[in-house]
């Protein structure tokens, strides 16, 4: 018999969802590929692993008895894998993503810190936190930022910084005048998103928030990326546009829209919860990376301290 770690990923993932899309999600593929590395796995054990209905996906007896042998397989692997990494010197990147919802000046200084740890890192933005939270559990990331509330129990997390919401707005827009803004003074205008990464799912997701408290007029601004800051200053200026950014005044993006041309705003409204941002992790990992800990601890002191 000749087994296929992988497939055992794949088994193990369909085992724990009991449902074959859920599953490909989590792996970050189609079900089709899927349902036929299963079918490989069954003709290779001799019989079916799961019972399918149009309603339900159940472990026959056959499947109920592999998974506990099939974890043991690929922890062995992956202690194998670490063992010889560890006496050959060979550390493979630390993986970290992070939420393409987050404010750009917290995104940026995040990727800039992860650059700067003492161990090789990869960084990445897959999308939104949930998307960063399967990357994890799927294996395909070590560290995560993510925004909180996590819904999955599989991911552990450790918040490092808090920011408030506000708009930036011409010096002589209506609203400059205010100290404080409610959701319901934007409910009349045009409104664009400042985060630093345009991300599909993440934009649709924030349109939909922001459609619930009344406001309807969401435009797409310049394209988030470094350096960007001048560009939606421009269009804040030529249209008139309130963006919604994390309020710090001090800032890169708080610097740029400061007095006299622009105003920063902070919003004070019950509905529109502070923001939290976290690291995120897979709690159970029977080989975590060796320098997760230690970047945990190194991101967590540099934040906090902020």
């Amino acid at each position: 018999m000749n087994i296929d770690f992988t497939r055992l990923k794949y088994f193990l993932a369909v085992a724990e969802e009991l449902h074959f899309k859920r599953a490909a999600d989590r792996l970050h593929i189609t079900p089709p590929p899927l349902s036929k590395q299963i079918k490989l796995l069954e003709r290779e054990v001799g019989g079916p692993l799961f019972e399918r209905d149009y309603h339900a996906v159940r472990l026959t007896a056959l499947g109920a008895a592999l998974v506990t042998p099939a974890r043991r397989i690929l922890d062995l692997v992956a202690e194998f894998e670490a063992t010889a990494n560890s006496i050959t010197d060979r550390v493979e990147p630390l993986r970290v993503g992070a939420t393409a919802y987050a404010p750009s000046d917290l995104l940026y200084a995040f990727e800039d810190a992860v650059c700067q740890l003492t161990t090789p890192a990869e960084f990445s933005i897959p999308g939104s936190a949930a998307e960063v939270a399967a990357h994890l559990v799927a294996g395909h990331l070590d560290l995560g930022l993510i925004h909180l509330p996590c819904t999955d129990s599989r991911v552990d997390y450790r918040v490092i910084t808090r920011y408030q919401s506000g708009i930036a707005v011409r010096s002589d827009d209506p609203l400059a005048s205010r100290y404080a803004v409610t959701m319901a003074d934007l409910r009349d205008r045009q409104v664009a998103i400042d985060i630093a990464s345009v991300n599909q799912l993440a934009m649709s997701t924030l349109v939909r928030q922001l459609d619930k408290r009344g406001v309807t007029q969401v435009v797409h601004a310049a394209p988030g990326r470094r350096g960007s800051e001048v560009e939606l200053a421009a269009q804040v200026r030529s249209k008139r546009l309130v963006l919604l950014v994390a309020y710090a005044p001090d800032s890169s993006l708080g610097r740029v829209f400061s007095p006299p041309e622009f105003k920063l705003i902070p919003i004070e409204d019950r509905s529109w919860r502070e923001g939290q941002l976290a690291l995120a992790w897979l709690r159970d990992q029977a080989t975590p990376h060796p320098a997760l800990a230690s970047a945990i601890e190194d991101l967590t002191a540099l934040f906090e301290t902020e």
